[in-house]
């Protein structure tokens, strides 16, 4: 967690840049489509790049649960 809101801050809503997407509240299955795109480096664009080292750390059951969390937040 502290990896993800170091960019993406606390719940996912407040990104420390502008640039970074903000994640709390997106769909689940939005979430999980784009997380496997970054693992798999089928998305470039934006800080993919910077997310991929981490991203193949994540394994399909956290990722559901990262991104079951992430929908939910209001």
């Amino acid at each position: 967690t502290k990896t993800c809101t170091a960019c993406h801050g606390k719940d996912g809503i407040k990104p420390i840049m502008k640039t970074y997407p903000a994640l709390g509240g997106q769909d689940k299955a939005y979430l999980i489509a784009q997380a496997k795109d970054i693992q798999s480096a089928a998305r470039k664009n934006g800080g993919s790049n910077a997310m991929q080292p981490v991203m193949h750390l994540v394994n399909d059951q956290e990722l559901e649960a990262i991104a079951d969390f992430l929908a939910n937040v209001k």
